[in-house]
């Protein structure tokens, strides 16, 4: 008589689940749940759970947490998160709340922000959520690790405490909290210390009135005109200090939808401001960048902000199609005439250095104001400490993946990534990072400083066991190998 076969670990998590919320191998669900940003970082888990109750979800986490089982949390967005056995995908939480009383939303953890703007736009028009200017970010982890909006001049990045007022979280033991009220310290963590503590559920902003359109638009300039466009962009470093007005410069090509330009590739400025298009079009917004020589207006005019974000649509489609690393450095908020012309020549000698580099590859400075990081009470008020008057420049290297050896494509890739701080600011880099952009040759301890060891305190205390330690390992002190933060 055959013996009875014993009930595998997998087999427990299913039982705790309905069938529908369970994926396999082979289903088109699965595939889309597990697909990841960049194809180096896919483990092709065995099982993707999406459960879409908090009980299900609270019994799941328990049962992971004391499990052999591999397991990772993938929220909505740019992640690239990955396991080897189980996926848990946060898509079953997508509900929205508007309170005008109190001005705050409470949202769930598997929206995006495209979604959010849409929600808010038919609930709360009238009103702004201080979120993510790219609709394909996911709501969670932009929120967890710092993130910036084209509100932020005015108030500050999406976690400070003025923007992020709570956040519901499954700990490791399956208890359910609200760590603005139950857990201090873990509501201290997550501004921009990560998620690796328990798993969010749900997030509540602070909502503020805001203009309904705003204008917003996209200038192409050719090549030639970068000397110019240079000048300009550090004049506005050194003379705006109006909230409402903000500014990316990037370079054309795959990422906005058009072919590779090569080494060389034209630029394009994304141009927002909230008191409207007379006031963009004047001396006091963006009067240089229209004049400047050879300036196209694409898609420019009054909007939305649901429209603005839209602009950025063209990057989601990186998702699954290429292997790509990012880094973040922050430059000095004072920019000399030559800083563009330095991070093009970066950009440059990137594609040179492997020319597959340029279908996967962007540039973008996100030109910031001082408020932006300063507008915490303290550096030790948030998790991740940010001050000064700080510009982000972001930086994506990568290519397709059709005959790419990844070790190979991701020294080259990692290579140029940690020649952008000293090849673009030279002795005046700052050695800051943005926490939501961190790679293997990251120190951990220098991008968190001063808050560095009460973080890898409260780690212990509510992850005693590391079980969540995708993306920045506060135990191991590292980012995880292969892992897009």
């Amino acid at each position: 008589m055959p013996s009875a076969r014993i009930p595998s670990e997998f087999d427990e998590l299913r039982a705790l689940l309905l069938t529908s919320e369970v994926f396999e191998p082979g289903q088109q669900e699965y595939k889309t749940q597990s697909l990841p940003w960049s194809r180096h970082a896919e483990q092709n888990p065995k099982l993707v759970v999406q459960p879409t109750t908090l009980e299900r979800l609270q019994e799941v986490v328990k049962f992971l947490y004391i499990s052999d089982l591999d397991f990772a949390i993938r929220n909505t967005g740019t992640g690239s998160v990955s396991a080897s056995d189980v996926l848990v995908s946060m898509h079953g939480f997508k509900s929205f709340a508007f309170d005008e009383a109190s001005e705050s939303i409470i949202v769930g953890a598997g929206l995006d922000w495209g979604e959010v703007d849409k929600l808010m736009e038919i609930q709360a028009l009238g009103y702004a959520a201080v979120g993510a200017r790219c609709p394909w970010v996911g709501v969670t982890g932009s929120t967890l690790v710092g993130g910036l909006s084209w509100l932020s001049h005015q108030y500050g990045m999406i976690s400070d405490p003025q923007n992020l007022l709570d956040a519901q979280v499954v700990l490791g033991d399956g208890k359910l909290v609200w760590a603005a009220k139950d857990e201090e310290d873990l509501m201290w963590a997550l501004r921009g210390g990560g998620g690796n503590f328990g798993v969010v559920t749900a997030l509540k902003f602070r909502v503020r009135p805001y203009p309904e359109k705003i204008f917003g638009g996209i200038l192409f300039i050719p090549y030639s005109s970068l000397h110019e466009v240079s000048k300009g962009v550090a004049a506005m470093a050194a003379r705006t200090a109006d909230p409402r007005i903000a500014m990316h410069v990037m370079n054309q090509g795959p990422g906005m939808g058009m072919p590779d330009q090569g080494s060389k590739p034209n630029i394009a400025l994304m141009l927002f401001d909230a008191h409207g298009e007379t006031h963009a079009r004047s001396e006091s917004g963006f009067a240089w960048a229209f004049s400047t020589t050879g300036a196209q207006e694409i898609s420019a005019g009054i909007m939305s902000l649901q429209q603005m974000h839209a602009l950025t649509e063209t990057f989601r489609d990186y998702q699954g199609g290429n292997i790509f690393w990012l880094t973040a450095p922050l430059l000095e908020g004072k920019l000399d005439d030559m800083a563009l012309v330095r991070v093009w020549k970066w950009y440059e000698d990137t594609i040179k250095s492997y020319p597959g580099f340029g279908d996967g590859s962007t540039v973008l400075l996100e030109f910031m104001q001082e408020n932006a990081f300063n507008s915490s009470p303290s550096r030790t008020s948030t998790a991740w400490p940010h001050s000064g008057h700080r510009h982000v420049m972001q930086v994506v290297v990568g290519c397709k993946t059709s005959g790419s050896s990844i070790p190979d494509i991701k020294e080259k890739a990692h290579a140029r990534l940690a020649a952008v701080m000293p090849e673009v600011a030279g002795d005046k880099a700052t050695k800051e990072y943005h926490a939501g952009f961190l790679n293997e040759f990251n120190h951990v301890s220098e991008v968190y400083g001063e808050n560095y060891e009460r973080l890898r305190e409260v780690k212990k205390r509510y992850d005693p066991q590391n079980r969540f330690n995708r993306g920045v390992d506060l135990v191991a002190g590292k980012v995880t190998e292969d892992m897009t933060v």
